[in-house]
């Protein structure tokens, strides 16, 4: 992997790869690129973009990434449906039948997974992590598996290890917990009111001892840690708080810098995000111009990121 390497993951603008996404990538490689709905016409498509986007560079260890929880969040659902498997079922069945919640995780881990390695998908943004709260943004909900820490905590280990099995990385998310939040990070910066003693209690109780490749930064400010930043941007919470109190020795994703919570050009939270201690910034809307400036503003990937992602790929071979 050359050291040419930007620690950055985009999405391309549509099925096919331009000529000047090409070029661009060519000339600044990101790290790896994510697959939305919009990337895909048919599996064989798919398949051979992903072919040709690991090709620009010659990589063996591009990340190929994918935002797929089943449920709602489901990028292929012009194929298929998969509200039978969202995270909230999943904690339902959890509780109240173990036989069953086995036998339909099983089934969509395997689903997922085959479908994952026929295509080249190497990494997915799962298991959400966010515990269940009523009467707060609707951006989580029946994205959670509960509103009880030890079952959040359960499945997501379940959901890390299955995946594991198969050779697919994974981004626990979103840290240090959303379920608290009253907005939508698309659109609004939110903001938790809570104590941190409330937070370690439960929200991040929820990513103790993860054992995730990757974990991904929430786009929310937590005024008991830091009054002034979104945990994406902030070195306190990022160092404090993930990297010491969690104990997490993986990699920190920032969640999309796209988003609206988010104030500044492409380039300008990127290297906040780096500042802070994100190690990796993940840019999703596929516009040109912003990837161009994103590109060339970051400092190429540190020799010790690299040797991290390629380690990685040694359980994926």
């Amino acid at each position: 992997m050359t050291k040419l390497v930007r620690p950055v993951i985009l999405g391309i603008e549509g099925s096919r790869i331009s000529k000047k996404e090409y070029f661009l990538f060519k000339k600044y490689p990101p790290l790896g690129y994510i697959i939305f709905s919009r990337n895909i016409e048919n599996f064989s498509q798919l398949k051979n973009l992903i072919t040709e986007l690991r090709s620009i560079n010659h990589y063996n260890n591009t990340l190929i990434m994918i935002d797929h929880e089943g449920g709602r969040v489901n990028r292929f659902s012009k194929f298929f449906s998969q509200s039978k498997y969202s995270a909230k079922n999943f904690g339902l069945t959890y509780e109240n039948n173990k036989k069953e919640f086995f036998k339909n995780l099983n089934k969509f881990i395997n689903f997922n997974s085959n479908l994952f390695n026929y295509l080249g998908i190497n990494l997915v943004a799962a298991p959400t992590l966010d515990l269940f709260y009523k009467n707060k943004s609707d951006v989580i909900g029946d994205r959670s598996y509960s509103s009880k820490v030890e079952v959040v905590q359960a499945i997501g280990k379940l959901v890390i290890d299955m995946y594991k099995k198969k050779k697919i990385l994974t981004i626990a998310k979103h840290v240090p917990g959303h379920g608290l939040s009253t907005e939508d990070s698309h659109f609004y910066l939110p903001v938790i009111k809570n104590k941190l003693s409330f937070l370690k209690k439960n929200d991040l109780a929820c990513f103790r001892n993860v054992k995730s490749n990757f974990l991904m930064t929430a786009h929310i400010v937590y005024e008991g840690i830091d009054k002034n930043n979104p945990a994406t941007l902030s070195k306190k919470l990022i160092n404090d708080l993930i990297r010491k109190q969690l104990n997490f020795k993986g990699l920190l994703m920032s969640d999309d810098i796209c988003m609206k919570a988010l104030k500044g050009s492409p380039q300008t939270l990127a290297n906040k995000s780096f500042a802070a201690g994100c190690d990796i910034v993940l840019h999703c809307n596929g516009d040109y111009n912003q990837m161009l400036s994103l590109l060339e503003s970051v400092r190429p990937a540190s020799s010790s990121l690299l040797a991290k992602i390629i380690k990685l790929f040694d359980y994926t071979r």
